[in-house]
């Protein structure tokens, strides 16, 4: 985290925006911005802490602390943003925020706590045609006896919800989602079990229209006395940022062109051949 993190120096005594809890008159308040956070790997971020109802100089560090299994990471600034500049998937956790008492007494709240959560979007560039595979381990912990049914979501930009592609049900038939029964009769999309706990979907040439967000949603049944089936738990991943290229292919040729030189005669073959993604 540390080779990838800098800090705004910036102080204000408000920000607009999400943040935990109301302010109480004349007291300090120390506030985050809400969790869970979901953000993409690689790319920077920015979380912000406020102290408000405070005394004393107009000036208040910041004590960010990342709270991680057997470590403490400890950053002290005047800054009310934390600055990532490329976040890393092990940089998930709760980080907590923390201002030093300025004030006579101790009166309010001094710190607040967030989470920046470990299920960060996996974000992958495809050209068309590329193979995609996608997958999800789920099991059940419950002690009576359960089935599972797991689908995969697709959620274009024009679409208002995420779209079923394929699901795998409870009784272990594999069903298409509507409008993609033609990619699965022709083998553009598939899902299978490996193993007790991995569902994979496998998608051998992507097309343009499969860009999007793309998620998990497991289900697990259990059967009553009548023989009916009742949803008990689910559980969905976070998306997998999708973008698929269009790959143009451009072939221009021109005939053998014969012309006289001085009484000789010369033939120019003429191919230009152009592959681009855009």
């Amino acid at each position: 985290l540390s080779d990838d993190l800098s800090l705004l120096a910036m102080v204000t005594r408000g920000l607009n925006g999400s943040l935990h809890t109301d302010l109480c008159s004349g007291q300090r308040l120390v506030q985050i911005q809400e969790g869970p956070l979901y953000r993409v790997k690689g790319y920077p971020i920015a979380i912000s802490c406020n102290v408000t109802g405070f005394k004393g100089p107009a000036k208040q560090d910041f004590q960010f602390i990342v709270k991680k299994p057997n470590v403490d990471i400890n950053m002290i600034s005047s800054s009310v943003l934390l600055w990532i500049k490329h976040l890393l998937e092990e940089d998930a956790g709760d980080l907590l925020c923390e201002t030093p008492n300025t004030d006579a007494v101790y009166f309010g709240n001094y710190t607040a706590e967030t989470k920046l959560n470990g299920k960060i979007f996996i974000y992958l560039d495809l050209s068309e045609g590329d193979p995609l595979q996608l997958e999800y381990q789920v099991s059940s912990q419950t002690f009576q006896h359960t089935h599972l049914s797991v689908t995969w979501f697709l959620h274009g930009e024009e679409d208002e919800n995420p779209r079923p592609i394929i699901t795998l049900d409870k009784d272990l038939t594999v069903k298409p989602g509507a409008g993609f029964e033609d990619h699965y009769r022709v083998g553009l999309i598939s899902m299978d079990k490996v193993e007790d706990t991995t569902y994979r979907l496998k998608m051998p040439q992507v097309q343009q229209s499969d860009q999007g967000k793309f998620y998990c949603k497991a289900i697990e049944w259990i059967q009553d006395p009548d023989r009916s089936w009742t949803q008990i738990a689910y559980k969905t991943t976070t998306a997998s940022c999708i973008n698929v290229f269009s790959v143009i292919l451009s072939v221009t040729w021109s005939c053998l062109e014969m012309f006289e030189d001085e009484g000789r005669s010369q033939s120019l073959p003429m191919m230009a051949i152009l592959a681009s993604t855009s």
